[in-house]
């Protein structure tokens, strides 16, 4: 089993007997995250538009945008998968956005997850 490393968006090879954990939530918001929209044959409204951003300005309206676009793919796993998800974004970087989406799981339990999206060129 592989994991997503954030920093680095790639996957990393721990273990093929590895049980699943709380890795696994971690693992679905980067997926979405990832897809591209529209481009998954199984299902259009799959995946975030994330893509387009890379050549857009990196002005200050991008960070809601971002916000929504991050709102916008996770958020048909709210009443299936977790009970809430809350998308937090801000800007400390040029050309960079970071996310931090608060997961609460069906069981209740929290977790934050730190996610950042490139923009402009």
């Amino acid at each position: 089993m592989g994991v997503i490393n954030l920093e680095s968006k790639d996957y990393i090879l721990i273990s093929l007997d590895s049980t699943f954990s709380n890795k696994d939530d971690e693992q679905i918001i980067c997926q979405r995250l990832n897809i591209h929209r529209r481009k998954y044959w199984a299902n259009l409204n799959l995946g975030s538009r994330f893509y387009t951003l890379r050549r857009s300005k990196d002005v200050p309206r991008t960070i809601q945008t971002v916000k929504q676009f991050a709102e916008e793919a996770l958020s048909d796993l709210v009443p299936k998968r977790f009970q809430s998800i809350l998308v937090t974004a801000s800007q400390a970087i040029k050309s960079r956005i970071d996310l931090v989406i608060e997961v609460a799981n069906i069981t209740g339990e929290k977790q934050k997850i730190m996610y950042f999206v490139p923009v402009g060129g």
